[in-house]
């Protein structure tokens, strides 16, 4: 049974992402589980205050997440789900990281407006791609729920410690029996020959009995040429490693796969890497 976390803060983006994920696991047996965080410092720094206004939302966020699963049950016709509540106080990414260290959830599954402007203060998505180890799912709210026919995964080809991290995709791909493309960025004067032929078939290998297109297009930047390719092919998700970044990338923003969580185009999937405290942390990595 596949252990699913939606956080909610009962906005129209977490609503679609909720609705996502029944969508997307309505026929494979999970445990969802919905949890809302509150503010832990309401009131204004006054105590009495803040005693009086901490209870009113919990007791209002325990009525409206009881609601959101006796719904959600409806939905579940073949009766093969079970669902729980949690209320934490908190900041939403620190409340979704602490109950995945107790639960080792399969995904998180988080819901995105698109419409930050400010990637410096970031946003809760962005908040557990970088800190939480987990598969992040990350829902823009445009989002329509149909099924998933083309998922575009972004390599470098660069070494990789271990392709289990992708056993959850390519279990996806086969339950979707959808195809997947390996989109890679090729720098200004690099050809595909440049690339390495011993990890590409690894990788096709790897993902034997999946259709897989390889894909290669010249753009300026990674980012650019991920954008690039979502405006002018049919994608229902993007994927990427998110690979460990040292301090500076991160104060500079140097994560792709961070800026898709900010202002996601289509669902995107960041899937953790595992492996990635072995990486130096002088490391300047693309994704």
């Amino acid at each position: 049974m596949k252990k699913i976390l939606l956080p909610t803060d009962f906005s129209e983006a977490s609503d679609k992402a909720i609705a996502y994920a029944f969508n997307l696991f309505s026929h494979t047996p999970c445990e969802f589980t919905l949890m809302h965080a509150y503010d832990t410092f309401p009131g204004g720094g006054i105590p009495e205050l803040a005693y009086v206004l901490i209870d009113e939302m919990y007791n209002r966020a325990k009525k409206e997440i009881g609601e959101y699963i006796e719904a959600a049950k409806q939905l579940d016709t073949e009766g093969i789900h079970t669902f729980k509540a949690e209320l934490v106080s908190g900041s939403p990414a620190s409340a979704i990281q602490i109950l995945n260290q107790q639960h080792d959830y399969d995904f998180v599954i988080i819901g995105a407006t698109g419409t930050g402007e400010d990637i410096w203060f970031g946003s809760t998505a962005t908040d557990v791609v970088r800190n939480v180890p987990a598969n992040t799912i990350i829902i823009p709210v445009k989002t329509q729920l149909e099924p998933i026919r083309n998922i575009v995964l972004a390599v470098d080809y660069k070494t990789i410690n271990s392709f289990t991290e992708f056993d959850g995709l390519k279990e996806l791909l086969l339950k979707e029996n959808a195809t997947l493309t390996l989109l890679t960025i090729l720098k200004d004067g690099q050809f595909p020959t440049e690339l390495d032929g011993l990890l590409k078939y690894e990788y096709h290998d790897y993902f034997k009995g999946v259709g897989i297109i390889d894909y290669q297009l010249h753009a300026d930047n990674v980012e650019e040429g991920i954008v690039e390719y979502l405006s002018s092919h049919e994608a229902d998700m993007l994927v990427m490693l998110t690979r460990h970044h040292s301090f500076f990338d991160v104060l500079f923003n140097r994560s792709v796969t961070r800026r898709f969580a900010f202002n996601p185009i289509v669902p995107l999937l960041s899937i953790y890497d595992y492996a990635q405290e072995e990486v130096p942390e002088n490391e300047l990595v693309t994704f």
